[in-house]
């Protein structure tokens, strides 16, 4: 029984259990194996049998040619397992085929039989070979690297499907990606644009501010003193005793850590006179770069803590000037509000001042 396989068929035939006799005068060569031998190629290869090394020369499907690296002959004739290895670039393939040694030359130049054709290792022996006749493999150095596909083609349904999926998947992804950019945009343009004064904003109702014009001692408080009557006194540092009267007959709230016998300094406020009771206004202390952004044209805008927000212009008193002068990093400032914007109901909130830069096109 002799077998007879095709590298792209896989088919199996029966040939008579006697070889033809040879011509007369005609002998076969030594290492004949059937009457139909398949092509030598030139696949690189190496080979391990009883632990000798073998340089693989040549491979078919029936015979396997190689050299000898290191170690005795095997003996023609002998049966034996081997390890046929086959590296590629990233990966390799080991097959273990049953031998049969039909040649050993004195250089090592061995030629060996596989003794089963159609064993074990035959699907993955004919794709390689028949992969390396389809120009799929290309060998430096005796490296094998494959250019082949690496799994089968996909019907043409799956791929249709596959190429809608990926497609959505591609615009999904390009819209995640544009909002993101969007999102980031925005975000460096508000932080460009706006800032945020880090005091809050005090809400309290008008009044005339009495200051001390002399740093000294207060020697004599009355916040109930009628128009025309000494509303406080001040022991200035010169030796001089400076007296204040009251302006009208009117309400006076003494500020916080006032009293008789406190040491003030020049410009420090003492109390405020409530004329109209109606009239309201803010004050907060501000940096010195944002005061320089609200006197360069930037827009002010007081955000209060119910959630509305009212425009607002700063006035520079003579307490921001000094302040300024002595070097302060924040200084007070008096916020007069838009006409109505704010009511006697607003009086003791809170707010939070931003500046906005005047773009022309906003």
């Amino acid at each position: 029984m002799s077998v007879q396989y095709a590298y792209g068929t896989g088919t199996q035939r029966e040939q008579p259990a006697a070889q033809p006799a040879p011509a007369a005068g005609k002998a076969l060569p030594p290492d004949f194996g059937y009457d139909d031998e398949h092509p030598l190629l030139d696949v690189p290869f190496s080979l391990s049998i009883n632990g000798q090394r073998y340089t693989g020369e040549k491979l078919s499907l029936m015979q396997l040619h190689a050299t000898c690296d290191e170690g005795a002959p095997l003996g023609k004739g002998t049966h034996h397992v081997a390890i046929l290895h086959f590296a590629f670039e990233n990966f390799s393939v080991t097959l273990h085929p049953e031998i049969t040694v039909l040649s050993e030359a004195d250089d090592g130049a061995s030629v060996f039989q596989f003794a089963h054709p159609t064993g074990h290792h035959l699907p993955q022996l004919r794709y390689i070979l028949n992969s390396f006749i389809a120009g799929d493999f290309v060998t430096l150095d005796g490296m094998v690297s494959y250019t082949g596909p690496l799994e089968p083609k996909k019907a043409k349904g799956e791929a249709a499907k596959a190429s809608i999926a990926d497609r959505v998947r591609s615009i999904s992804v390009a819209a995640v990606s544009g909002l993101l950019i969007l999102a980031a945009a925005f975000v460096l343009f508000k932080r460009y644009t706006t800032g945020h004064e880090m005091h809050p904003v005090f809400i309290e109702q008008a009044g005339q501010m009495m200051r001390a014009t002399a740093p000294g001692q207060i020697s004599y408080l009355n916040p109930s003193a009628g128009k025309g009557e000494v509303l406080f006194s001040i022991n200035a540092n010169t030796g001089d005793v400076l007296n204040f009267t009251m302006p009208c007959d009117c309400e006076a709230v003494v500020s916080q850590g006032i009293n008789e016998g406190a040491t003030v300094l020049q410009t420090d406020l003492i109390l405020t006179i409530f004329v109209n009771t109606s009239e309201i206004r803010a004050q907060t202390l501000m940096s010195i770069e944002g005061l320089n952004r609200a006197m360069n044209g930037d827009v002010v805008t007081m955000d209060l803590n119910d959630g509305r927000s009212v425009r607002v212009n700063v006035i520079a008193s003579e307490a921001t000037t000094a302040a300024s002068m002595r070097g302060d990093l924040y200084i007070p400032v008096t916020l007069v509000p838009v006409d109505g914007a704010l009511t006697s109901e607003d009086i003791g909130k809170s707010a939070r001042l931003r500046l906005s830069k005047s773009l022309p096109w906003l």
